[in-house]
Formats: C-alpha cells, structure tokens, sequence
C-alpha cells in the first residue's frame, strides 16, 4: 500500500516534469521535492545510506576478487543511465570509460564500493553532483536542474 506523504510528493514531482524557464533561486521548491524524495528513498528496503549522504542499493554485488577497486587514479568502464526524480533520462552510455578524478564526487564515492561486474543504484544528492548550478542548458535534454538529485543505474565493466 502506498502512503499518502509518497502519493502527494509523486503528484508534486509529476507537477515538475516540464518546468522550464526557471532562474536558479527559483528552483527553491525543485530542492524541497528533492529533499523529500531522498528522505523517503533513504526508507526503502536495501537502500544504505553513507555519511556523506550518498544513497545506493546493490542490485549484484559482483566479483570481489577480480582485478584492481575503482580508486582516484584509476579509469573505470562503466554502463550507465542517469535520471532525475521525475524520470527524465539525462544520460546513458555503454561501456564507456571514465577517469574516476573527473567525476562528480557521489559518483566517485559510489563507484569504489563496487567490485567488477557489479550492478548498483546510486541516488546522489545535489551536494554530491551538480550542486546548487545544474549542468547543461536548459531546454536540451541534458539539462540538469538546480538542486537535482542524481539517479544512476551503473554497471561496472572494468578497472584500470
């Protein structure tokens, strides 16, 4: 059964799906449905949460023992899609390869949990993403809202 607080914070964020044309300060509300939806994700069965706030869910845990951990230095291949809380997909790639020093800091820390073939869900808060500036252009598809939580499904492939 689903609860009324999660059937009012979905039609709010249902709400949200086309907002277009917002300056940065407007994007206030677009934070405190943020804030909500991370609070009520952090409720769900086998959702851990870190100190930082990080939020993830291992889907497959993937092989301890092969090769080398996603470090700092390392470059790691990933599959991935990104989303919002809304569902809008803002990104996804196949095996692409990715220096771990270039990513945003809930991805990084999300990433050195996982063995090789491992299949995560990373719900990454917006001060650990994009923070309070967004990425992108708004209007295209890999516009990033102000204050946006981060979902991405990752698989990692390889370590290097």
């Amino acid at each position: 059964m689903i609860k009324k607080n999660t059937l009012l914070l979905l039609a709010a964020v249902g709400l949200l799906i086309g907002m277009n044309g917002c300056k940065q300060e407007e994007w206030i509300d677009w934070k405190v449905l943020n804030e909500a939806w991370l609070e009520q994700n952090a409720k769900q069965d086998g959702v851990v949460v870190t100190h930082s706030g990080l939020q993830y869910k291992v889907i497959r845990q993937g092989i301890a023992t092969a090769g080398p951990k996603p470090d700092d230095l390392k470059t790691v291949v990933v599959s991935y899609e990104g989303r919002l809380i809304n569902s809008m997909v803002f990104d996804q790639n196949e095996s692409t390869a990715l220096q771990m020093s270039n990513l945003i800091s809930g991805m990084q820390e999300g990433l050195k949990k996982m063995n090789l073939t491992g299949h995560y869900i990373f719900y990454i808060p917006y001060d650990l993403g994009y923070k309070e500036d967004g990425s992108g252009t708004e209007g295209y598809s890999n516009f990033i809202p102000p204050y946006s939580t981060l979902i991405f499904d990752v698989t990692l492939e390889q370590c290097y």
